[in-house]
C-alpha cells in the first residue's frame, strides 16, 4: 500500500484520531498524577471503559470525542485538508506547478507568494496575514 493509499483509508485516520485521544489522556493522568482508576471516577465512567479507552478499542461519536478531550484539558480541533494537499504538505513539495496550484492563488498572496509549502511556519498558515487586503 502506498501512502497516498493508506492516507485514503478511514481505518487510517481512525487510527490517528484513536492515538490522539489516548495521548490527550496520558498527558492529562500524568499531569495530573491520576492513575486508571481515578481518571475512570474523574470522567463518571467505569474502570472497564478507560481500559478500552487507552487500548483504543472505541469508535466513539464526535460528541463523545469532544467531551473526553474537554475532559482532559484540551480544545477539539479538526481540519479538513484535500488529500492531495495534506501528501504535498507532507513531503515539502513545491506546489506551483501542481493542478492544484491555482487554488493556493489566495494562499500564496496572503502568505508573502511562498510556493513551498515546507517553506511555511505552522502558525503562519492560520495567524500570519502579510499580503492581506
Amino acid at each position: 500500500m502506498t501512502r497516498a493509499e493508506l492516507l485514503k483509508s478511514p481505518d487510517y485516520w481512525k487510527a490517528r484520531i484513536q492515538i490522539s485521544l489516548y495521548n490527550c489522556a496520558e498527558s492529562f493522568m500524568k499531569r495530573t498524577r491520576r492513575n486508571r482508576k481515578q481518571l475512570a471516577e474523574h470522567l463518571g465512567v467505569s474502570s472497564g471503559y478507560v481500559t478500552q479507552l487507552l487500548n483504543g478499542d472505541y469508535d466513539h461519536k464526535l460528541s463523545k470525542l469532544t467531551e473526553l478531550s474537554l475532559a482532559f484539558g484540551y480544545v477539539p480541533s479538526i481540519e479538513f485538508i484535500p488529500i492531495e494537499q495534506y501528501i504535498v504538505n507532507e513531503q515539502g513539495v513545491c506546489i506551483a506547478n501542481l493542478p492544484m496550484a491555482s487554488e493556493y492563488h489566495l494562499y500564496n498572496e496572503k502568505f508573502g507568494n511562498k510556493t513551498c509549502l515546507r517553506d511555511m511556519q505552522p502558525w503562519e498558515v492560520t495567524t500570519n496575514q502579510k499580503g492581506a487586503a
